[in-house]
């Protein structure tokens, strides 16, 4: 074959191993630049108006092949000319008689291992179906009392830097009851974020953490009572543009 330099247009007659050593990169002598010789390729001699060759975007099929190796039965034409007796024996035994679905004798043995996978599949499905509604079942069986996430709000909320602490940030916030009957003090989670809307910072507070020394655990949220908080925060990184609170 032959290829031609794109840079200075100097061409070479290439062997197969020049090809094969570098997948078909190599270095033109005259002007010292790399190319991929395979973009530039002729079966003859070219010329000023020689274009190289083209494919056709798909792989070639490979037509004579110089050399039949008889590993897989029944694949080359070659196992079907005259090989003798021990040869077919050998195939045969390579190929179980089980594939012959028609025929097998041990095709019903499968059958129980079935049914106990579609036992076992539905004792899974029961199973998720249970432990999904657990939640729901506990809040209905248990206490009115028990906090419940859906019944706490957030009627109002603020954020502004400390008055004395360069570092710290103050939020304050109201809660309300929502439900018709008293809750437990909630766990709140807050998260802060930047200006980008990216979170730089979340803490989870207990009752402990924001009720007044005044206010008794033991007592409950009230229903359509309003709480209000003021959490002091210290900022070890950027400084948080925005909030959000989770209940818990």
């Amino acid at each position: 074959m032959y290829t031609r330099c794109p840079s200075c247009e100097a061409c070479y007659e290439l062997q197969t191993w020049e090809m094969a050593e570098a997948a078909g990169v190599v270095r033109c002598s005259n002007c010292g630049k790399t190319f991929n010789s395979l973009a530039s390729l002729f079966a003859e001699r070219p010329d000023e108006t020689t274009t190289p060759l083209r494919g056709r975007g798909m792989p070639p099929l490979l037509g004579h092949r110089v050399y039949e190796q008889h590993e897989i039965p029944g694949l080359d034409a070659a196992d079907d000319s005259g090989s003798d007796d021990l040869d077919v024996q050998v195939q045969n035994d390579a190929v179980p008689a089980a594939i012959d679905l028609d025929n097998d004798p041990g095709q019903g043995s499968s059958r129980p291992w079935s049914v106990a996978a579609g036992l076992l599949l539905a004792a899974l499905l029961a199973q998720f179906i249970w432990l999904y509604e657990a939640p729901a079942r506990w809040l209905q069986s248990a206490d009115p009392g028990i906090a419940s996430a859906a019944a706490v709000t957030l009627v109002a909320r603020d954020l502004h830097a400390h008055p004395s602490l360069a570092d710290a940030v103050v939020i304050s916030a109201t809660l309300r009851n929502e439900s018709a009957a008293a809750i437990e003090w909630p766990v709140l989670e807050l998260r802060l974020f930047d200006s980008s809307n990216q979170m730089i910072g979340v803490r989870r507070f207990q009752p402990g953490d924001y009720l007044a020394a005044t206010q008794q655990l033991g007592n409950r949220l009230a229903p359509g009572r309003d709480l209000p908080i003021i959490l002091e925060v210290l900022i070890t990184g950027s400084q948080p543009a925005g909030f959000e609170f989770r209940f818990f």
